[in-house]
């Protein structure tokens, strides 16, 4: 029902990333690096669509992309979680994840399968990360204001689409060979979950964006 429509929402998340980093005098380091990791998202998904049109098989191409996307993920959460212990496991998750990914590719879902256990892992790593980001702030003295802060509607969009994801992916995994309409389905389901992670990430970034106010 929703087909692609998602790849619209990245760019506008991409382009929106880069007019807060252009309008902030400070951003932090993890706002910085968005621009490039959103615009590069696009050209994976519009590549990832384009031989997909040509019946051209994606796997690969997701298998790796995926992989970053996790890491810089979870990079993302060590740079915003204050807690020294918590940042150094997610420091560890950092290598550990990739050499993972590549234990599953080469010794059980090998050739042309999507990495569903160790995205299945991934997807779990994050919402773990996101609830104790969120049990951090609101366990913080100081006064934030949330709908100012873009940690918060990063934090937020992440935690819904990879709570949504990972049923999705345990029920790959429950059918060895999904049927035609199953798999629309979860590609439905996905596809509206990206829609959604990608606009909180819109408003993460045009929430850092203050509107100048000129009088007459």
């Amino acid at each position: 029902m929703f087909g692609d429509a998602y790849i619209i929402f990245i760019f506008l998340a991409a382009l929106a990333s880069t007019l807060a980093c252009f309008q902030s005098t400070k951003p932090p380091q993890f706002l910085r690096l968005f621009p490039v990791y959103l615009f590069v998202t696009f050209a994976v998904e519009f590549i990832g669509m384009r031989m997909s049109y040509r019946g051209i098989n994606t796997t690969n191409l997701y298998n790796v992309f995926t992989t970053i996307e996790f890491v810089f993920y979870l990079w993302m959460f060590s740079q915003i979680i204050g807690n020294q212990k918590v940042k150094k496991i997610l420091n560890n998750c950092l290598w550990i994840y990739p050499l993972s990914f590549v234990a599953n590719k080469l010794f059980i879902q090998t050739g042309k399968q999507y990495h569903t256990f160790t995205a299945g892992i991934g997807s779990i790593l994050i919402v773990l990360a996101a609830i104790y980001y969120f049990y951090e702030l609101f366990q913080s003295e100081k006064s934030i204001d949330l709908k100012r802060e873009p940690a918060f509607w990063l934090s937020s969009g992440l935690l819904f689409f990879y709570s949504c994801s990972f049923p999705l992916f345990s029920l790959i995994n429950y059918f060895y060979s999904p049927s035609d309409i199953i798999v629309r389905y979860i590609l439905s389901l996905l596809s509206l979950s990206n829609i959604l992670l990608y606009s909180s990430f819109i408003v993460a970034f045009l929430c850092r964006i203050r509107i100048r106010k000129f009088s007459s």
